[in-house]
């Protein structure tokens, strides 16, 4: 089915329209915006405008227009901070109403924060982290421990509300303005103490402007990955850029194309908040992620459309579940679990190769059947793996690549050697022949006994369920596993039959022994 989410934030309206399979899982397949700055005078008058209202409900009848020629009829209308805090808040939604036809869920800060870290969330999986949500009119901070919420709140610290209060006419930030700004917001933020944050927690955010610096410092860097999920920008990086950007007028910024338009009067305040984060709270980075606010909505709607559309509190251990199960690692078939568990727990294979190995598992089973391996990698790159950094979705990549060819996965190895290790060729090699072996051990429908043999040797024994075996593949998936993890593999080949008879065969032997003992 087709669902569309409407996003009515304080700067702008956003209409996404995603494609959702019978397991709930979804695609956006279309996105339009509008820069309508609906909370444009909200500081002043605390109310809406005549003139947002206007620009909004211009862009909302453009969204249905949208929305009826592909008959979608699935549609997720949620408005923030710019219609929450307005006074004639009731007034703009019954009109909104009345010329759009949609009705609109005015979501509460906790509701906005934690629909943002939910969708966040979904596609980064990290189990302890402080997240993140800067719009137009609000900064939304939601902290968790081991996928439990420990902490959220709702600040009103968004780029346009900053940038209307201390900017000048021209959009650009007097030396004493920009002071008072930053000190206005180190003021506001708590500090870690305060959230309760643990030492080995990670930042990650969300947001518009967010994006446009990630986008902003891969250009200046030459990243040689064109993707901004999970990407990861130092501290280092955010100062240089939010210093960039302070000296510089709102038309300048408008002309980096990573910017533009949209976010040239509000980048700078923006930055001013990411860097602040960054240096109260003792992050050392920030990761991108480019889920968030709509995406959450979108699976809080799915998962319960009847509670979501009644307007009801979201409920906490809702999403910590939900959450749970959106995150679960994945699930070894019981061969491959077994030929596994004994080189983890020897340490031959890391726990981050482990799990890097779980996804591309799941990834090589909804491939599509591309001949040109170079295509096949950049299908795999595209897409947003959640719980992996670059370097290990690299590393994913690389991995299915070797298995067909090792020779293109080295060049585009060495193509990418910025971003990857040296270390990572080992862990490549070691995950292509899992992943080679279980190609096999599948398709064949072979169940595996492990018999680990004296130290850096393991025995494999081999039960097919088809007389017909590829013994030649199966030997040279052996010696795949033997020269990437330097250790001597052998194996033999046993039919259920015989299985069976050795089986029946010991039981009768341990009765026999049972019975001389007595």
């Amino acid at each position: 089915m087709k669902v569309s989410v409407i996003d009515l934030g304080f700067n702008s309206a956003k209409l996404v329209n995603y494609c959702v399979d019978y397991n709930n899982a979804y695609k956006p397949y279309q996105h339009e915006g509008a820069k309508v700055r609906l909370g444009q005078d909200l500081a002043q008058t605390g109310g809406l405008s005549e003139e947002s209202m206007k620009r909004t409900i211009d862009a909302l009848r453009l969204f249905r227009n949208i929305v009826d020629l592909q008959s979608i009829r699935h549609v997720v209308p949620i408005a923030t901070s710019a219609v929450r805090e307005a006074a004639n808040r009731t007034e703009f939604l019954e009109q909104v109403f009345h010329e759009t036809g949609f009705r609109f869920n005015v979501l509460s800060g906790k509701e906005e924060a934690l629909c943002s870290y939910l969708g966040a969330l979904q596609s980064t999986c990290i189990p302890t982290a402080l997240f993140f949500d800067l719009g137009g009119g609000s900064l939304e901070l939601v902290y968790s421990e081991n996928f439990k919420i420990k902490n959220f709140m709702s600040l009103p610290l968004g780029g346009l509300r900053l940038s209307q209060i201390f900017s000048d006419s021209d959009g650009m930030f007097s030396k004493k303005n920009y002071s008072n700004m930053e000190e206005h917001v180190n003021d506001v933020l708590p500090d870690r103490k305060g959230l309760g944050i643990c030492s080995d927690a990670s930042l990650v955010g969300v947001g518009g402007t967010l994006r446009a610096i990630a986008r902003y410092d891969q250009e200046t860097l030459a990243y040689p990955i064109d993707k901004i999920h999970n990407y990861r920008i130092d501290i280092e990086r955010i100062d240089l850029i939010n210093r960039m950007f302070r000296k510089m007028t709102s038309s300048e910024i408008a002309k980096i194309d990573a910017v533009g338009t949209n976010r040239a009067d509000t980048i700078t305040a923006g930055s001013c908040v990411i860097k602040k984060l960054l240096e109260k709270l003792e992050f050392e980075n920030v990761a991108v992620s480019t889920q968030g606010l709509r995406e959450g909505a979108l699976s809080v709607y799915l998962s319960s459309s009847k509670k979501y559309l009644s307007l009801q509190q979201i409920d906490q251990k809702h999403f910590e579940d939900y959450i749970k199960e959106s995150c679960r690692p994945g699930i070894f078939p019981e061969y491959m679990y077994l030929l596994v568990k004994p080189l983890l727990s020897s340490g031959l294979l890391k726990q981050r190769e482990y799990e890097i190995l779980a996804s591309a598992l799941k990834k090589v089973a909804i491939l599509p059947s591309l001949t040109n391996l170079n295509n096949l990698f950049y299908v795999i790159l595209d897409e947003d793996i959640a719980g992996l950094s670059h370097e290990e979705q690299l590393v994913l990549a690389l991995s299915i690549i070797h298995v067909k060819k090792s020779k293109t996965a080295t060049w585009l190895f060495t193509k990418y050697r910025s971003i990857l290790q040296p270390q990572d060729k080992k862990s490549i090699q070691k995950i292509a022949a899992l992943l080679s072996i279980s190609e096999i051990l599948e398709k064949v429908s072979m169940k595996v006994r492990i018999i680990k043999g004296r130290q850096r040797e393991i025995v494999l024994t081999l039960i097919p369920s088809k007389n017909t075996l590829p013994i030649k593949l199966i030997e040279n998936a052996v010696k795949m596993l033997q020269e990437a993890f330097g250790i001597i593999v052998s194996y033999s080949i046993f039919s259920d039959v015989v299985l069976k008879a050795e089986i029946v065969s010991a039981a009768r032997h341990k009765k026999e022994i049972t019975r001389s003992l007595f």
